[in-house]
């Protein structure tokens, strides 16, 4: 597995569960619509946070996974997915924020003379 591959799935699998969010809160009613329909954008901005800040993104995935869970806490489907958010979201963060190294300095050695 190349490293670009390894640093973005974890971000893409959050992704697709922040569009389960949304996807649940399109479907629900009241305050599971509105949580649902915030918590999705709130878990992809942890995302763009993380090259910024890993506190700071943690801090988002748990503000954009926890409410709807606890809302929701008798379904089976919306805790899991929470727990999926804050497991890969872990991953994913931790990942983004760290930096590069293919894009490290480039270290030129001179000729001995």
């Amino acid at each position: 597995m190349n490293e670009t591959l390894r640093r973005t799935w974890p971000a893409a699998l959050v992704a697709v569960v922040a569009l389960l969010y949304v996807w649940i809160g399109l479907t629900g009613h009241g305050w599971d619509r509105i949580l649902g329909l915030a918590g999705g954008p709130v878990v992809l901005a942890a995302l763009l946070a993380a090259h910024r800040s890993v506190p700071g993104a943690m801090v988002l995935l748990a503000a954009g996974a926890l409410p709807l869970a606890a809302a929701t806490w008798w379904s089976i489907a919306t805790p899991v997915l929470a727990v999926l958010v804050l497991l890969l979201g872990w991953f994913a963060v931790r990942d983004l924020g760290r930096p590069r190294s293919d894009t490290a300095s480039v270290t030129v050695l001179e000729p001995r003379s």
